[in-house]
C-alpha cells in the first residue's frame, strides 16, 4: 500500500470536486490526453476458425497514433455530465457545458439551454408534443470520464503486438453513452464510494461486450469490475488540478458559443437594453 497522502483541492470538497457521490490547455495531461471508445472489430477465432465479432477500445491521440486493446485497467480522477447531439449538417457535435449533474438549466453550443430538453425529469413523456418527443431522442445523455489508464497487451489494427510503449499508465477522457455501459461503471464506482474509497486509490478493470440491435448491427459495451486497491501515487494531486482545468477549459468553449448565439438571437429592442445594461455596469 502507497503511503503518499490523500487527494486534496484546496476550498473544495474533493468528491464534489471529482464529480463522484457517495449515493450514485498547457498542462500535462492535456497535452498527452488520450480518448477511449468501444468499437467491434472483425477477425478470425482461433478456436473455430471462423470470423466473429470481438469488442475492443480504441485508444487514440491526436491523428497519427492509435491502437486497440481487449481490456484496460483504469483509476478514475474525475466525472462530469452533459447533453448532446450529432449535427449531420454541420459534420459536429452540439453540446452543453459538463457539469457534476443534469437537473438544471446547462447552457449549450447552440445558444439555448439543454440543446431544447426540458428542465429535470419529465414524468409523462406520452404527453409531450410529438416535435418534442423527436428532440429528446435526439439528444443524448454523455457521461464523460476522466483518470489514468493501463492497457494491457495493445494491438495495431492489423493485429500486430505493440511490446515497446503503454507500459505506464496513460491520461485519458472517455465519453459514456450507452446505458448498459453506465450501468456498469456507475455500479463498481458506487460500491467503491460506499466503502470510502476514492476511485483514483483502486483500479477498475474493463473489458467489452458485444450487443446486436433489432437491425442487427452490432455494437460493444463495457463492462466493468473491481480491481485491486494499490494507493495513491506522486503527482495524483497535480493529475486531478490537471482534469478539473480540462474540464473549465471546454467550458469555457461552451459559454463563449453560447454568448455569442444567445446574442445573436436578440431582437434589436433586446440588444439595445442589454447594451445599456452593460454600459451602466461598466461606468459604476
Amino acid at each position: 500500500m502507497s503511503n503518499v497522502a490523500p487527494l486534496h483541492v484546496d476550498n473544495m470538497n474533493l468528491a464534489d470536486a471529482m464529480g463522484f457521490s457517495s449515493s450514485s490547455s498547457g498542462s500535462k495531461v492535456q497535452s498527452s490526453l488520450y480518448r477511449i471508445t468501444t468499437t467491434v472489430i472483425q477477425e478470425v477465432s482461433p478456436e473455430t476458425n471462423k470470423i466473429v465479432s470481438s469488442p475492443v477500445f480504441k485508444i487514440k491521440k491526436g491523428v497519427d497514433e492509435e491502437f486497440l486493446a481487449r481490456e484496460v485497467e483504469v483509476r478514475l480522477f474525475a466525472e462530469r455530465q452533459r447533453w448532446q447531439r450529432w449535427d449531420s449538417e454541420n459534420n459536429t457535435f452540439q453540446k452543453t457545458v459538463m457539469s457534476t449533474n443534469l437537473n438544471g438549466d446547462l447552457k449549450d453550443t447552440l445558444g439555448t439551454f439543454n440543446l431544447g430538453r426540458p428542465t429535470g425529469y419529465v414524468k409523462d413523456f406520452n404527453a409531450l408534443p410529438q416535435d418534442m418527443k423527436d428532440l429528446m431522442r435526439s439528444v443524448n445523455r454523455v457521461k464523460v470520464m476522466m483518470g489514468m489508464a493501463r492497457v494491457i497487451d495493445p494491438f495495431t489494427e492489423d493485429g500486430g503486438p505493440i511490446t515497446d510503449n503503454y507500459v505506464e499508465e496513460i491520461p485519458f477522457v472517455s465519453d459514456i453513452k450507452n446505458r448498459d455501459s453506465l450501468k456498469s461503471i456507475d455500479g463498481v464506482v458506487g460500491k467503491l464510494m460506499g466503502k470510502r474509497i476514492s476511485p483514483v486509490e483502486h483500479t477498475v478493470a474493463l473489458l467489452g461486450d458485444v450487443q446486436a440491435m433489432p437491425t442487427g448491427v452490432k455494437y460493444a459495451t463495457i463492462v466493468a469490475s473491481m480491481g485491486e486497491r494499490v494507493g495513491f501515487s506522486d503527482g495524483d494531486n497535480d493529475v486531478l488540478a490537471d482534469f478539473l482545468d480540462y474540464v473549465e477549459k471546454n467550458n469555457e468553449y461552451i459559454l463563449t458559443r453560447w454568448e455569442e448565439n444567445n446574442t445573436a438571437k436578440l431582437s434589436s429592442e433586446d440588444s439595445a437594453i442589454v447594451s445599456n445594461i452593460v454600459d451602466l455596469e461598466d461606468f459604476e
